[in-house]
């Protein structure tokens, strides 16, 4: 398991965040879960396959942006359904609260996103994140892998914040002595986890 991640990337041109906010206005379906506050959160995910912006958008690229929209506003997937559902499915919407992993309880942000200017004036943007539990219904928890995850928000994730998070099902074994309970299994617990083509994505719920 890893237990956490550090990015930096150039920020996207101004000429993709526009398109890409010229796509959600366009194509997002009603109760999209990723409050859109600030558009320059949009920023590490424009290059990836959530919400590709090609320069000449198309008929074909439009119908793939509405599907995988149609499931940010999805509700979310009950802890059952995705406890049960096998390795690698998905993508798949879990909502709950943001709870430490045993030991891990030190103060500060489980995942920020920063932008920030090099010494020759680049700009760059910094992704940090670390694994952590997520507390949902009837008791159960997710193990959060952050591994090339992206949190779609200009305000750090932090213990106790309610988000959603979209992400592929997977197993990791208990370290956390959660798999004694009712939901554990075989010494396994369920995770989340960033998938072949999509990554992880996570928000501050509504």
């Amino acid at each position: 398991m890893d237990e956490g991640f550090r990015s930096v990337s150039k920020l996207p041109a101004p000429g993709a965040l526009s398109r890409a906010r010229a796509l959600l206005l366009e194509a997002a379906p009603a109760g999209l879960a990723i409050p859109f506050d600030d558009w320059t959160s949009l920023a590490n995910i424009c290059d990836t396959a959530w919400l590709a912006v090609a320069r000449r958008p198309s008929a074909a690229t439009a119908r793939v942006a509405r599907r995988r929209l149609r499931l940010l506003a999805s509700a979310p997937t009950p802890f059952e359904v995705f406890a049960a559902a096998r390795a690698g499915e998905g993508p798949m919407h879990l909502r709950g609260v943001c709870a430490a992993l045993p030991g891990h309880e030190a103060a500060g942000p489980l995942w920020r996103v920063e932008a920030q200017t090099d010494a020759a004036g680049g700009r760059t943007l910094i992704e940090e994140a670390r694994d952590f539990l997520l507390a949902v219904g009837n008791g159960g928890y997710v193990y959060v892998l952050s591994k090339g995850g992206h949190l779609v928000s200009t305000a750090p994730l932090r213990l106790g914040d309610t988000v959603s998070v979209f992400g592929y099902t997977d197993e990791v074994p208990d370290r956390t002595g959660l798999a004694s309970s009712p939901h554990g299994r075989g010494g396994f617990m369920s995770a989340i986890r960033s998938g072949a083509e999509l990554p992880l994505l996570l928000t501050h719920a509504r």
